[in-house]
């Protein structure tokens, strides 16, 4: 791996030299990382418009290839599963990014579909996304497989 001493630490960052232990450490580290990803991810949605929560729905509403989905099952596809996909829906609606129809086998939901604007607005954001996928672009092919798999690890906690 390539040497820590060239990086901001996490020590640095939030200037604290003592930890009680490097578990401490860790869990801090990753809260700030993902905080600092996440931040990063919200400045270069905005240049567009949207959210990064709008994208997630645009993207996945792209993958339907016009198929119409309900809330719920987008909702159970959301990187973010706490997300208010019923406020966020709304908003697409608002910009025409998205089209809402009644549900054919279920007069009380609604359905939802991209529209051609939505499906450019992605193809603009996909010509420039290489800023924001690069923000680990610095690190080895070796160290994104250790990275993903210490990720999904860290999830797959018995709780």
């Amino acid at each position: 791996m390539k040497d820590e001493k060239q990086y901001h630490r996490i020590d640095d960052e939030i200037k604290q030299s003592a930890w009680r232990n490097e578990l401490d450490k860790a869990g801090i580290n990753l809260i700030f990382t993902g905080n600092w990803v996440k931040s990063v991810h919200s400045d270069f949605f905005k240049r567009f418009g949207i959210t990064w929560h709008q994208h997630n729905i645009l993207r996945i509403l792209r993958g339907q290839k016009q198929r119409p989905i309900n809330i719920n099952s987008i909702r159970e596809r959301m990187v973010d599963k706490s997300s208010n996909v019923s406020r966020i829906t709304e908003k697409l609606l608002r910009k025409k990014l998205i089209e809402s129809r009644p549900s054919e086998t279920d007069k009380r939901a609604v359905e939802i579909v991209i529209t051609q604007k939505g499906l450019d607005l992605l193809s603009q954001i996909e010509q420039q996304v290489h800023e924001i996928n690069n923000l680990l672009d610095h690190l080895e092919p070796s160290e994104l497989i250790v990275l993903n798999m210490l990720l999904d690890k860290i999830r797959n906690v018995s709780r």
